[in-house]
């Protein structure tokens, strides 16, 4: 594999499957200035930018170094702060000094570099001045949402953000430490070439990463007792807190049939391969409560990686996206070899970490049907932080009126029972019912006939049931 450290192309032969990012950056470059908090994913420590090419040109997005395994970024611009470690301050740097926003300076790594790629982003006008810059405060807060502060506080970090409103950006000194944007992308442009170049499903190789669907079908028929993985934002945490060893990889990332997001039909088709980042600005208008659900997934960072499949196919309980694709009626299209078949995502879920996929057999891509004009849709995920958090329940609903009357509806909940599950007791009830609050005043004595939730560390089961039965209640009362 080919990859661009700062500003040094390195070429790595056959890197192990289960070698994180973090670790190779630190034991084998000695690059330290990118530190290890959690290693899950959690505290943004770690943060580095990663740059890939899109359509001809280097996009640069925060990343956890973490739970990023190194075979995963062949062809990839990797930045971290060292290349910053120098006499002449970044501009975010400079703030965070004069703001005094770095105390222990464990974690500031993470945040200097989380700023640094939301500045690189934001285009100069928005930020021409501090008052221009206030309408984007909710900007800084999202690209920080995945970097936990565990003694400054987070109020001189934000004030150090300000800071970085009346500045020229138009030269980052970030690209001129290293040559500048145009020699990085020559770089860049050059050692994807040479990734491309080569064999890279060798049945040899420890981490396998087909370049198209059909590779990938048959790499999986051939060896389908070996794991496939996307982003890592999940499987990762086996290997750095679970300490398993994993020997061999399918990356489906880079299957270029499968990193499509496109509307269809009044469908939205998204292939196993698409981040959450492109998922949520993709469903910004089209679906607003997708976007505003992946606003509270995680992090910034998880979500540059995360794929929307992968979060179905890891057939968790506790998964935030799930219960709105029940709701929607969502599909999926499961390949095994070169034959397709699609089911219901209802289907899906067979039991607790248990799938309707075969031998061999894997998620191409999910259709997701658009809300009608008449169709109210809600969502809303419980937990204990708003951001970069695990839910206690996540309830979603979908819900159409006709004079008054309940003409569909679609209720469904995750952390509520052994898979995300549909409420279908209190959607039988309620269908075809005038909606009125006496109706209304009876979900949870028909939701406690769905689900018999569990106690844990998160929630009692006492609590989940009254939250989630206060929550339908609540949609069904903003319907009215």
């Amino acid at each position: 594999m080919h990859l661009l450290l700062n500003k040094t192309a390195i070429e790595i032969v056959d890197p192990a499957a289960d070698i994180t990012l973090l670790q190779w950056l630190r034991e084998s470059q000695h690059l330290t200035a990118t530190k290890e908090g959690c290693a899950v994913g959690d505290c943004g420590a770690c943060t580095v930018i990663v740059g890939e090419l899109e359509h001809g040109e280097a996009v640069y997005r925060s990343v956890n170094a973490c739970i990023a395994l190194l075979a995963s970024l062949d062809g990839c611009h990797v930045i971290t702060l060292d290349v910053l470690q120098d006499s002449n301050l970044h501009p975010v740097q400079r703030a965070m000094v004069e703001c005094h926003s770095s105390q222990c300076g464990f974690c500031s790594p993470g945040f200097v570099m989380s700023l640094v790629v939301w500045w690189l982003n934001t285009p100069a006008n928005q930020l021409t001045t501090p008052e221009a810059f206030a309408q984007h405060r909710h900007g800084v807060e999202l690209a920080l949402s995945g970097n936990l502060c565990r003694c400054t506080g987070y109020l001189p970090i934000l004030l150090a953000a300000d800071r970085l409103a009346p500045m020229d950006r138009t030269m980052d000194p970030l690209f001129n430490q290293m040559g500048g944007y145009d020699h990085c992308l020559a770089h860049l442009k050059s050692i994807a070439s040479q990734s491309q170049s080569h064999d890279r499903d060798a049945r040899a190789q420890a981490y396998m990463a087909p370049s198209s669907l059909e590779e990938l079908a048959l790499a999986y028929e051939a060896f389908p007792q070996t794991r496939l993985v996307a982003g890592s934002t999940d499987l990762a945490l086996g290997i750095t807190h679970g300490l398993q060893s994993i020997e061999r990889l399918i990356d489906v990332t880079g299957v270029k049939e499968l990193q499509s997001i496109e509307q269809r039909d009044h469908h939205i088709y998204i292939g196993a391969g698409v981040r959450l980042s492109e998922v949520e600005a993709f469903c910004q208008a089209l679906l607003p409560a997708m976007s505003d659900l992946l606003g509270r997934f995680a992090s910034r960072q998880v979500r540059n990686r995360a794929t929307l499949v992968g979060n179905i196919a890891n057939s968790s309980p506790i998964a935030d996206i799930p219960p709105l694709l029940l709701v929607m009626g969502a599909k999926l299209i499961l390949q095994c070899g070169l034959n397709q078949r699609t089911i219901p995502l209802s289907e899906f879920n067979l039991g607790y970490k248990k799938t309707a996929l075969k031998s061999g057999e894997f998620i191409h891509s999910v259709i997701l049907p658009l809300p009608l004009s008449s169709q109210q849709v809600s969502v809303e995920k419980v937990s204990k932080r708003a951001e970069d958090d695990i839910s206690a329940t996540c309830v979603a609903m979908s819900i159409t009126l006709t004079h008054g009357a309940i003409t569909q509806i679609n209720i469904a909940c995750g952390g509520m029972a052994a898979i995300p599950k549909m409420a279908n007791e209190t959607q039988s009830q309620l269908l075809g019912q005038p909606l009125t609050q006496e109706l209304v005043a009876q979900v949870p004595l028909w939701l406690a006939r769905d689900y018999q939730p569990i106690d844990d560390i998160r929630a009692s089961a006492a609590y989940r049931q009254q939250v989630t039965a206060n929550l339908i209640q609540g949609f069904l009362k903003e319907a009215m």
